[in-house]
């Protein structure tokens, strides 16, 4: 509505025109560009802290409308023990005096859900630089909270495991190498470059952590080559079959001999675990030797007898050889157990076994039977007199009397004697021969050694041959060749 005078009476008349719209100004605009905002909660507050403004996304933000929150202090945006802390007031104070306050921490919708949100506060004031406000922006980061949260988790779980790993693998009485494949131009595995190892890997190895961390596996522990073990790890990689292998380790400087090695593949290299099993092995060795070891004597029993005599038969076979069996049975040994007893006796056969072990070569063997009998194996007999060499030096041994306290002990025997292959081909039936030899020599008057054989006219010539008389503690036996 616009007045003017009349020019005919000058009187003021009021004309009514049509209103013209105002086209809004750059201000406008932008005020009405932040309250369509919905990503961002931008509002105004006074200087103490009370809302002015509230565009669409604080309301999506927060959950209020705006006749809700005008007017209420944005302290109530704020968890509780923030409020109890004075934050809202710190972040305003710190906003006036350097002109901002950005951060992040946790805030309340209008339904009491907490949630993550970063903030700028940007101090505000007037042409003359009176302070008149605050502007604030405020975006919710929940989601990547929540993830950030969750990698912090997962990292704090993967430090923990590592942590707990580490201090398993360093507890551990077995030594850990992890090992990368160091590969040549070709792509072919050279060697294994040492990635990770444990303390008891250091002292198994006997070098420096500082030098076996990328060194080459081969290069500082050739044992790896020479022992087959490299060839094994490049097999496990390629494949990925893991293999488990134990090991004697000949060192002077480690009290160490046997060690038992694990290798798995991981990613492209190897990780292995070597365990000592020295006092495993030293106690099967005992229990082995136990088994097959006279616990009086320290010799072989019988369970290693048949071995002995298979191992002979199939050298004699190969090099077109003899092999000697020797029973040997001590002459009237019950009656030092029912005269002088049985450690008189034990001792007895301790020193039997004994000379008979320093009669024979170092090829043959000497085992107890049991009771008072022992078994010669004789190999590598190309001519009978070696065999009658070994029969006469077992005689000299046991010639020289017995000590045992103040007891002096004459002590004979008497031995039957089965030759592979003339006596017999087999184990069973060469021992089965041979004691039937050394009942004859029983038979024929004790002290004395028999051939178990057939009318074998060369056999009985070489046994006549070397026949003489024993010294002054027998006779020496004559040879015969009991009848099959």
């Amino acid at each position: 509505m616009i007045s003017r005078t009349d020019k005919n009476d000058g009187s003021e008349a009021m004309l009514i025109e049509p209103e013209l719209s105002v086209p809004p100004t750059s201000i406008d605009r932008l005020q009405q560009l932040i309250d369509y905002v919905e990503v961002d909660g931008i509002y105004m507050l006074d200087t103490s802290g009370r809302v002015l403004t509230w565009n669409r996304g604080a309301e999506l933000n927060k959950g209020y409308s705006r006749q809700e929150i005008l007017g209420k202090h944005f302290r109530m945006f704020f968890v509780p023990e923030d409020i109890a802390s004075g934050v809202p007031e710190l972040e305003l104070t710190e906003a006036r005096r350097h002109g901002r306050c950005a951060g992040e921490g946790w805030r309340l919708r209008k339904n009491g859900d907490r949630f993550w949100a970063s903030f700028v506060i940007t101090a505000m004031s007037d042409e003359k630089g009176k302070h008149i406000g605050f502007a604030k922006v405020i975006r919710d980061l929940t989601e990547r909270k929540r993830y950030e949260d969750a990698l912090l988790a997962m990292d704090a779980t993967l430090r923990e495991e590592r942590d707990r790993l580490h201090a398993a693998t360093e507890s551990s009485l077995d030594a850990l190498f992890i090992c990368e494949a160091f590969r040549d131009d070709s792509g072919e595995i050279e060697d294994f470059v040492f990635t990770y190892l444990n303390n008891n890997a250091v002292k198994l190895t006997l070098l420096p952590r500082g030098v076996l961390l990328g060194g080459k596996m081969c290069e500082l522990l050739p044992l790896n080559r020479t022992g087959g073990f490299f060839e094994r790890y490049k097999q496990v990689v390629l494949t990925g079959k893991p293999f488990v292998d134990e090991h004697e380790l000949q060192r002077s400087n480690t009290s160490i001999c046997w060690i038992r090695v694990q290798a798995v593949k991981l990613h492209d290299g190897v990780a292995i675990t070597a365990s000592d099993i020295t006092a495993r092995k030293r106690a099967e060795q005992r229990v082995m030797h136990l088994a097959q070891h006279d616990s009086l004597t320290g010799l072989p029993n019988r369970n290693l007898l048949n071995d002995r005599i298979d191992q002979s038969i199939a050298r004699a076979k190969r090099d077109k050889t003899k092999v000697g069996v020797l029973l040997i049975d001590l002459d009237s040994f019950k009656e030092i157990n029912d005269t002088l007893g049985h450690t008189i006796g034990d001792e007895v056969l301790c020193i039997v076994a004994r000379r008979l072990q320093e009669a024979i070569r170092a090829s043959d063997s000497i085992i107890r039977m049991g009771g008072d009998e022992f078994v010669a194996v004789v190999p590598d007999i190309h001519q009978l007199p070696e065999l009658i060499t070994v029969v006469d030096k077992i005689f000299d041994h046991l010639r020289p009397p017995i000590h045992c306290g103040p007891h002096k002990i004459r002590q004979t025997c008497s031995i039957g004697i089965a030759i592979y292959p003339e006596s017999s081909t087999t184990t069973g039936e060469l021992l089965k021969r041979a004691d039937m030899a050394m009942y004859a020599s029983k038979h024929a008057g004790k002290n004395q050694f028999k051939f178990f054989g057939h009318r074998n006219s060369v056999l009985k010539k070489r046994a006549r041959g070397v026949s003489h008389p024993l010294p002054k503690a027998g006779r020496r036996p004559a040879l015969s060749l009991p009848e099959a």
